[in-house]
């Protein structure tokens, strides 16, 4: 055999789910090799990998981890809300759900969509930007009969509009976040501190007039903020200067 496979193909000849072959591949045990943004298998590596010594389906794939969420999983999910934020942090949950099931970090709400969050819908969005792994989202998408236009995936009966560009937060971002809990299903938000400065940081070195009003509004909006964590965010990009302009404005 010297086609390439992709990861269904993989778990199917396997019979193991899609999320087992993932951790092989990421952790390097099952040689792959990317196209594009994809993993693919050269089936003639794994004939040689079931055939080494150690390796054999049945020991090495004991342990199956679980299905992705079905398009009616998803329709159910995203129908039950009728409010445009949570419907969207809906389909985020499921999202995250089947990144999981296959093995990979849940993807993380950004963007303009966070700063809809966190502001109660003050601040208003076509898409829903997340950082995460770009690897499995095509999978998932597509499986779900989204349809992709440059970097976006969309379905217009769900009315959902996503761009994973394949980003990732640093570990302190990833330890401020906020998780929402929706039908079951739990979406990560983007923690204040970190939407603040991205906004400061187009204000400053942008000269982004509206990202320093948002910046500012995401200040004033009541959520508790950890002013230490903000203040060292902020010295890290270089806008501590606007930044605490803005809190003694907000303080008066």
């Amino acid at each position: 055999m010297d086609d390439l496979l992709d990861i269904a193909s993989v778990a199917a000849y396997l019979g193991v789910s899609e999320r087992t072959v993932y951790n092989h591949v990421r952790s390097g045990d099952l040689p792959a090799i990317k196209v594009g943004r994809l993993w693919r298998v050269r089936a003639a590596d794994l004939e040689t990998w079931l055939g080494s010594e150690g390796t054999g389906a049945g020991a090495t794939f004991a342990a199956d981890d679980g299905a992705l969420p079905s398009r009616a999983e998803l329709e159910r999910a995203v129908g039950g809300f009728e409010d445009r934020i949570e419907r969207r942090l809906a389909f985020a949950g499921v999202l995250a759900r089947a990144y999981e099931a296959l093995g990979w970090p849940a993807p993380v709400v950004v963007g303009g969509h966070a700063v809809e969050f966190w502001t109660a819908g003050g601040y208003a969005t076509a898409d829903i930007d997340m950082a995460g792994a770009s690897e499995p989202a095509g999978q998932i998408l597509e499986g779900w009969g989204f349809a992709r236009q440059g970097r976006h995936w969309y379905d217009d009966a769900l009315g959902i509009v996503v761009e994973v560009p394949g980003s990732s937060l640093p570990p302190d971002a990833l330890g401020h976040t906020a998780s929402i809990r929706l039908g079951g299903y739990v979406a990560t938000v983007l923690g204040i501190e970190d939407l603040i400065v991205d906004r400061l940081c187009a204000c400053v070195h942008w000269t982004d007039q509206e990202s320093c009003l948002w910046a500012e509004a995401l200040l004033a909006s009541g959520h508790q903020i950890d002013t230490p964590y903000l203040r060292g965010r902020a010295a890290e990009e270089d806008v501590l200067e606007r930044l605490e302009q803005l809190l003694r404005q907000d303080a008066r």
